[in-house]
């Protein structure tokens, strides 16, 4: 099926496809009238059809496995699989435009394979067979191979057919599938798999109806088959006549505005046709059609999970018991994915047998525990499906999870909308290579946060493409016998306590204590969101409590304990009566005995053969128990042990998840936690029924003397601190990495620990074992070194319990930016699912707004949105500030650390001042100018990654054309580059006149948000969050105050680009300087885009703008920071071979001597001072010999410059840039003159002069060119 978008010229449209079929489209409100969508003919109201004649052929690219392996090892595995999607796409969209143009049509995309037809008559197949060879002849001569940036070659193999075909269909009255089955197709297949690489091979049935006299070919020695080697060539006429004669190229035209149409689009389209249409488009692209979402906005780079289910038929099932048996597959997998948000995206008959492809995560349909939702639901389909299908002979489901390219792949008029990526190829592979069981990958396995004895781990096997699929595990599930030890899986850290928790582990002790004394009843219950360290205390509880010489019973429930009715009641009894997996039946038979003896009558006793996997003999009394009866004695047996047991000697009972707690167990658990005298510590997770019994129970009068429940808070800044201490085993980490650890992680610990993992497995991190006595060198790694230690806090708490690694301290690497770290793939995961309730309007605001940064104007976002948005801008923003996920910003007052994680980010009444809130209306459309920010940075970060690189970096150069235009000093510096004459010296996009400032209103409006912006975002770098004080040692505490050090040598000259800072000048009680707001939310944003978008030279002359910005608001610490950026991306561009422009050299030497002049390294801004006056051709002498030759021929050059002022012509052009690089050499030279000053010797003294006399000469020239200027006609 196809369709293209209204109004959208030419043949490139768009398309999608539910695996089966493709869509292009307008919008769903337009699929009765314009849509070109078309599955076979009546597909929608038959259950199948025979078609008549009909010519196929099959294409597979080789290599594509071991190309997508390669992509995530060179790239990683979110960028990896943008960069396979990206070939995939270039390259089968090049096969598929030549396909089209010979009249075939896309049936069928299985990933790498793609099924074709060419519908005709009998009597036309001779010609249509023609035909197609040579449409393939002349795709191997022009696409059968084609290199990649991997080195991995891709290349094509084609296998072709004839003959009748058979169209199935299976699904409910919501939702279709449609199967190919024929033997036409499988002699395609047959044929397509012998072939190698670049080959053609026709089956015996394509030959026998084929034009034999024009073809020659090879049979394939006991392959029935034949190898295409050449036939005649057909001229365009030819082609043209015989593509016109068959049905399917009439029907399907080229139009003008709407490129390929099906047959199926020339028959009646009116709301039934559309209604049946849509049962075969999936739910994910619908979504999108209804609000209109442009198709280049379609893909996503997002984190899924996947199941690859196969299905293998008897041999002897015929084409009913097929049709019956894809049905009813159908119809129970989509029964129990739908309710975890899991959609089939793809179902295939023709490759790999039956196939399902089911995705978890989808865009609108995320969910933070999509994993373990997917192999819960993978063992169910398993179970079901084994049991209940008729002539199934085997079954097989692979689960991967990881990030994937979640799009439109294909051709521009024939696509599919589906998952391309690594972790696709590898679970087709797991579902082929670990038959008759349910397999999963190694990231699947940890992102479940599953208890290991649900897994079995498998064997290595050699997968076809992959080198290192990583361990294999087998999803079990709980079974009857882990039941037995479903303890605690958290273990306590070895460095110390647990920090941040002191009131929850004091009610722990106080109840405790009135426990054992006045023999109290207590049930503790602790609920929390996810990550809030539920687990975590459960296990630091348990242990004090094993401290003070009690017995703890622990057990940790799971998602699967629900279905399973008496579970959690098993589970409790048998930790606590010390039952064991490995014992056999009488043992546990002989336990229950002797435990229980009293509690229950004998012959109550069979009835917990199920539940205890034990074989009592059942008694006569409940034999003659009819059903009802059974259930009501079975509960109140269990009852009466669990009396026994909670009510026994068998100390502190620890449940984990107890939200988790099945209806049958609660119903007997519920009253008996009310009546008996117990210990008992539990965690509860909100929005969940147990939980919210809990907490009524707490605040009934007649219960809460009994069961007391606590919110888990965030922890406070100060223990966020000393937790990464003590979690690192270090006394000291940066302040950098402190603000980034707590903005980031908003006090969640999950959140903390999963970004320092991250950070450590990426080796973003130096361990070191604190300051030495040693010589430190005079260069400029040790100058970044000694800034970033100089930079570091100290935790109180975790420098007296680090143990023997007390003295080491942590940095981060010299060549990271913490700010462009990859979001790890559990919070990501936790953000967009986040970012998934709300709807696609919001997120498509949201995305746009994500690549601006975490606080952007509203006059920027409405130049980067689609027109079809921006009319609704203000409506959409406004709905997302009162769904606390932006907020409005007036003035900088200190911002919010952390954010209440429960009740969202902070609105207008908690933020006061900091927020303010315009009033909603849809019918907005003028520009409401403002800045907003985000609430949580999460959100911003996993919405960011969520592009594309091609759609995020054509984004990404519409900021920076914004941006350009005021990169420049404000008004009260008078406008102009920092580094001075900078865009006539380097080539620039921007216009010189931008630089000073636009007097257009909106541009003024632009300016004042851009600064209002910058303020914000220079708050959120440099406010030390609110309590982390409490964390430091007062003599480490350090401020980037510290490092503003005001210019140690005064500007000379007017020609001097440094000016005295002015940002503590006050012009009507405001500072009057905003050039450190544009450097926050212009310059570093301008270097930011430019590195995504790969233009490295413009990135490097930002940033170098950025630290002369920095230089002149005497900021030298933050000037030295982007100084080392500069440099790590310099060298890069070095072995990429790119050239740095000569200017930019000599700036970027000059900066760095004006930072180490600042931060006292003398003889560091010496040696680069001269190194930037070597690229300006002026050499400085290193003897005092040389000094005085050179300032004899200075003293001849000024007399020389004294009687000939004039200077040859020069275009305006040419002389500004002359003047830039005169500028360079007078800064240089005083620079220069200065350092050798501070000596104090005689030699200092000479060289200064001479370093004078040099800049007086250049200034002269500077002088004789400005007169130039002055009067150009001369």
């Amino acid at each position: 099926m196809g369709r293209s978008c209204r109004g959208r010229p030419g043949r490139r449209g768009g398309v999608a496809q539910r695996g089966d079929s493709s869509f292009v489209g307008p919008a769903r409100r337009h699929l009765c009238s314009d849509c070109k969508w078309s599955p076979p003919e009546n597909l929608g109201s038959c259950h199948h059809r025979y078609c008549r004649r009909e010519e196929s052929w099959n294409f597979v690219f080789t290599g594509f496995t071991s190309l997508s392996e390669k992509c995530v090892q060179q790239s990683g595995t979110d960028r990896g699989a943008d960069e396979l999607a990206q070939t995939l796409n270039d390259y089968m969209s090049d096969v598929l435009e030549v396909v089209l143009d010979f009249g075939g049509d896309i049936l069928k995309f299985g990933g790498d394979a793609v099924l074709v037809l060419w519908r005709a008559s009998e009597a036309q197949l001779p010609q249509t067979i023609s035909l197609v060879l040579q449409c393939c002849q002349q795709i191997q001569k022009k696409h059968g191979s084609r290199d990649t940036h991997v080195g991995q070659k891709l290349h094509l193999k084609i296998g072709i057919s004839a003959g009748q075909m058979t169209v199935l269909a299976a699904g409910d009255r919501y939702h279709q599938q449609y199967f190919i089955c024929s033997q036409a197709l499988e002699e395609v297949m047959n044929a397509q798999n012998l072939a190698v690489k670049s080959e053609v091979i026709v089956s015996p049935t394509c030959w026998k109806l084929c034009e034999q006299e024009k073809i020659q070919t090879r049979l394939l020695g006991g392959k029935r088959v034949l190898k295409v080697q050449r036939m005649e060539h057909m001229s365009g006429s030819e082609r043209q006549d015989a593509a016109g004669q068959f049905e399917q190229h009439v029907k399907m035209q080229r139009l003008e505005r709407i490129g390929h149409l099906r047959p199926a689009f020339l028959v009646s389209n009116g709301p039934k046709v559309a209604a049946e249409m849509q049962k075969y488009i999936p739910a994910a692209p619908l979504r999108k059609l209804d609000v209109d979402m442009p198709l280049h906005l379609w893909s996503e780079l997002r984190p899924v999970t996947s199941l690859f289910i196969q299905l293998q038929f008897s041999a002897e099932a015929g084409l009913l018991d097929l049709q019956r048996g894809l049905r009813d597959a159908n119809r129970m997998i989509s029964t129990i994915i739908s309710p975890h948000k899991g959609e089939i995206n793809k179902s295939l008959l023709f490759d790999k047998g039956c196939t399902f492809l089911c995705v978890f995560g989808m865009s609108g349909a995320k969910l933070h525990d999509e994993s373990t939702r997917a192999l819960d639901s993978a063992l169910q389909i398993f179970s079901t499906c084994s049991r209940s299908l008729r002539k199934l002979e085997a079954m097989s489901i692979g689960v991967t999870s990881g990030t994937m390219f979640y799009g439109l792949c294909g051709h521009p008029e024939r696509a599919e909308h589906t998952v391309i990526g690594h972790k696709v190829n590898l679970g087709a592979r797991l579902m082929v290579h670990y038959p008759r069981l349910v397999s999963c990958d190694e990231d699947t396995y940890k992102a479940s946060r599953l208890p290991s004895y649900l897994f079995k781990e498998l064997p290595k096997t050699k997968l076809k493409g992959v080198t290192d699929p990583g361990a294999i595990y087998q999803y079990v599930g709980i079974t009857d016998k882990c039941i037995f030890d479903m303890g605690l899986t958290k273990k306590r850290s070895d460095y110390g306590p647990l920090l941040g928790r002191e009131v929850e582990i004091d009610l722990f002790e106080r109840s405790l204590k009135a426990y054992e004394t006045l023999g109290q009843p207590r049930i503790l219950a602790y609920a929390g969101i996810l990550g809030s360290g539920k687990s975590h205390l459960l296990t630091e509880l348990a242990f004090l409590g094993q401290a003070t010489g009690h017995r703890v019973v622990t057990m940790e429930l799971t998602k699967a304990n629900m279905r399973q009715p008496f579970s959690a009641v098993c589970m409790l009894v048998a930790r606590a009566l010390g039952l064991q997996a490995g014992e056999t039946c009488k043992d546990r038979q002989r336990t229950l005995q002797a435990k229980l003896q009293g509690a229950i009558e004998e012959s109550s006793y069979c009835l917990l053969n199920n539940i205890f996997l034990v074989e009592f003999a059942i008694s006569d009394e409940v034999c003659k128990m009819h059903d009802l009866q059974r259930k009501r004695e079975l509960q109140k047996t269990c009852r009466k042990v669990l009396q026994k047991t909670l009510g026994g000697e068998f100390g502190i009972f620890v449940i984990d998840n107890a939200h988790f707690i099945d209806p049958a167990s609660w119903t007997v658990m519920w009253p008996v936690l009310q009546s008996v005298t117990l210990f008992m510590v539990m965690s509860l997770a909100p929005g969940h029924e147990r939980t919210e019994s809990f907490f009524k129970a707490a605040a009934d009068s007649t219960t809460s003397q009994r069961i007391s429940c606590l919110h888990l808070e965030e922890l406070k800044p100060a223990a966020v601190v000393q937790k990464v201490c003590q979690d690192l085993g270090v006394v000291s980490i940066p302040r950098d990495l402190a603000r980034f650890l707590i903005q980031r992680s908003s006090g969640i610990p999950y959140y903390c620990e999963e970004l320092l993992r991250c950070l450590r497995r990426n080796n973003m991190l130096l361990f070191s074992t604190g300051r030495q006595d040693k010589i430190v060198e005079d260069n400029w790694e040790s100058l970044i070194a000694s800034a970033v230690e100089a930079s570091s806090i100290v935790s109180a708490t975790s420098s007296s319990s680090a143990g023997n690694n007390s003295g080491r301290v942590c940095t981060v690497r010299a060549d990271v930016s913490l700010e462009t770290t990859v979001l790890p793939a559990a919070l990501k995961d936790i953000a967009l699912a986040e970012l998934d309730r709300i709807t696609l309007q919001k997120q498509m605001v949201l995305k746009f707004a994500a690549i601006i940064g975490p606080v952007f104007t509203t006059q920027l976002l409405a130049h980067i949105l689609p027109s079809c948005t921006r009319q609704q801008m203000n409506y959409l923003l406004d709905m997302l500030v009162s769904d606390n996920i932006l907020k409005w910003l007036k003035d900088t007052g200190v911002p919010r650390d952390i954010q209440d994680a429960r009740e969202g980010p902070a609105t207008s009444q908690q933020a006061g001042s900091g927020v303010e809130r315009p009033s909603t209306s849809k019918e907005t459309t003028e520009q409401q100018a403002g800045v907003l920010a985000f609430c949580a940075p999460l959100l911003q970060e996993a919405a960011y990654e969520l592009w594309p690189k091609r759609q995020r970096a054509s984004t990404q150069r519409k900021c920076a054309a914004f941006l350009e235009k005021h990169a420049h000093k404000c008004r009260s510096c008078h406008g102009g580059n920092f580094v001075a004459f900078h865009r006539f010296a380097v080539p620039s996009p921007q216009d010189g006149e931008n630089c000073q400032g636009s007097a257009d209103e909106d541009d003024w409006h632009s300016w004042e948000a851009l600064v209002l912006a910058g303020e914000h975002l220079k708050k959120d770098r440099t406010h030390t969050p609110e309590g982390s004080a409490n964390a430091l040692q007062p003599q480490q505490a350090f401020s980037e105050e510290e490092f503003r050090a005001s210019e140690r040598f005064p500007p000379e000259g007017k020609w001097t680009s440094v000016q005295p800072s002015r940002t503590k000048e006050k012009d009507g009680g405001e500072c009057s300087c905003k050039c450190e707001a544009v450097i926050e939310s212009v310059l570093m944003p301008l270097a930011r885009h430019y590195v995504a978008t790969g233009n490295a030279s413009r990135a490097f002359y930002y940033l170098l703008e950025c630290a002369a910005a920095y230089l002149h608001v005497s900021n030298s610490y933050m000037a030295l920071m982007k100084l080392n950026e500069a440099e790590v991306l310099r060298n890069s561009m070095g072995k990429t071979a790119t050239v740095l422009d000569c200017f930019e050299e000599v700036t970027f030497f000059s900066l760095k001597a004006e930072v180490c002049c600042n931060l006292g390294r003398v003889g560091l801004a010496k040696k680069t001072t001269r190194q930037a006056l070597s690229l300006l051709k002026k050499r400085f002498p290193q003897t005092c010999a040389g000094a005085f030759v050179k300032s004899l021929w200075e003293r001849f050059q000024g007399a020389l410059c004294a009687t000939n002022r004039r200077t040859p012509s020069l275009l305006l052009e040419a002389r500004r840039k002359k003047l830039a690089w005169m500028l360079q050499q007078t800064r240089c030279l005083s620079l220069l003159g200065h350092l050798y000053s501070l000596e104090g010797t005689s030699a200092g003294r000479r060289f200064s002069r001479l370093a004078a006399r040099m800049k007086a000469n250049v200034d002269r020239r500077m002088d004789s060119s400005q007169e130039e200027d002055s009067h150009p006609d001369n």
